[in-house]
Order: structure tokens, then sequence, then C-alpha cells
């Protein structure tokens, strides 16, 4: 995996700062939701680009009708995979309201304590299958940018495939996403001009993302010939 390419390949593009000023637009209104389906659309499509060795990856902001469709297929593939953390979250809520609503005594006592444990074990479910989606989370994309539908989101067998094939590149690629957010976030520490910094950061680091995954897509076998897709430059 070429780190350093991803790291530096916008420069190599003569209108990157335009490209990752629109980006950080978008991130600043993606309270609104609809934004960020435009964020991931042109994530995915920076994938394609790099599955078909687009001399300078970044796409133009153009195509807004296949951004639209790209990024809001990726969020809902998003929400049915989280679906069981946010099931699990509700329940561990449960067992915090339930002890409280008793009336006091011994079924109090006893109603905390397995509520306690109830939680204990759906906190460690919630970290293992957070850490699973994370993992399967770049080759949920690079299927996705593969086959352009929402369905390919749900090929499990493909999708695991892709992931424990390249479940070394996907740890680095998560290691090194994590530093260089890490590092970033200091920079939200000043007034104003950091969190504006600190959002222009935010859509590098996806576009290193996409980058990165489009490398292990590449070695994933890219796009199947019969999904070939006309790169947007």
């Amino acid at each position: 995996m070429d780190i350093n390419k991803a790291l530096t390949y916008p420069m190599d593009d003569d209108r990157w700062i335009t490209k990752l000023l629109i980006g950080v637009l978008l991130m600043i209104l993606s309270s609104f939701i609809i934004p960020t389906f435009f964020v991931y659309g042109y994530m995915i499509q920076i994938i394609r680009n790099v599955m078909d060795d687009v001399e300078n990856p970044l796409p133009e902001w153009d195509d807004w009708g296949k951004l639209f469709k790209d990024g809001f297929n990726l969020f809902v593939a998003g929400l049915v995979y989280t679906l069981p953390i946010w099931l699990l979250t509700c329940c561990s809520v449960f067992a915090i309201v339930l002890p409280a609503m008793s009336e006091g005594g011994d079924a109090a006592a006893i109603l905390a304590g397995i509520g306690s444990l109830a939680i204990i074990v759906i906190s460690c479910l919630i970290i293992i299958f957070a850490i699973a989606l994370m993992l399967i989370g770049p080759a949920i994309s690079i299927q996705y940018a593969r086959e352009d539908n929402l369905s390919a989101c749900f090929k499990f067998s493909e999708i695991i495939g892709i992931a424990r094939d390249n479940v070394g590149d996907i740890v680095i690629a998560i290691i090194v996403l994590v530093m260089i957010s890490f590092l970033f976030f200091f920079v939200n520490i000043v007034p104003v001009i950091g969190s504006l910094i600190w959002l222009a950061t935010n859509a590098y680091v996806l576009f290193i993302a996409a980058h990165l995954y489009g490398q292990i897509g590449i070695k994933a076998g890219g796009a199947p010939k019969e999904k070939e897709f006309d790169p947007i430059v």
C-alpha cells in the first residue's frame, strides 16, 4: 500500500484547493444530512478513479445527481449495518431505566444487578460489533464502487472476502486515518479559525481514505469488466 501517494495525490491536481473547499462547505452543511450524501458519493468516485488508475483521481464536483445517488445508497447501507448498534444501545437504556422505575426494596436491588450485568454484556457486544464494522466498512465501500448498486452492499460473501483477503491493508489504512485525524484534532482548540481548519482537514482525510480504499480495491480485483465506469475527472 502506497501511503505516501494517498497523502500527497490531492496536490497533484491543479484544482485541488477548489475541490477541497467544496468538500469543506458540504461538511459544514452536513448537519442538514443531504450534503453528506454528496460527500459520500464523492468518496465513492475517488475509489473508482483510483481503481481505474486515473492520473488525477480527484473528480470534479459536477455530476451532482450521480454523487447524490451513490452517497444516498452508501448512507442507507450504513444505517442498515449500524442498526444492531442502535438496538443494543436502546436495550442498555432500558436496562438503566427499569431499576429506576421499581418501587425499591429487594426487587429493585435484583433488577439493578441484572441491569448492571446487562449493560456490561451489551457494551461488550457493541464494541465487538463496532470493531467488526470498522474492518468491513472499507470492503462495503469498495464493493459498492465496483457494482454501483445498493444490493452490492449486502453481498456478504464478497464483502467478507474482500475484508478477509486484505485485512492487513485495512488495518494499516485505519491506523493511518486515526493517526492523521488525531493530529489534526488539536487545531480545533483554536477558536473559530481552528474549527474551520479542522473541517478542511476532515475533507482532506476523506480524500486520503478514499485513495487507500481504492488501492485495496485494486488488490481485490478492481471493477468487474461488465461494470467498468467512465471516470469523472
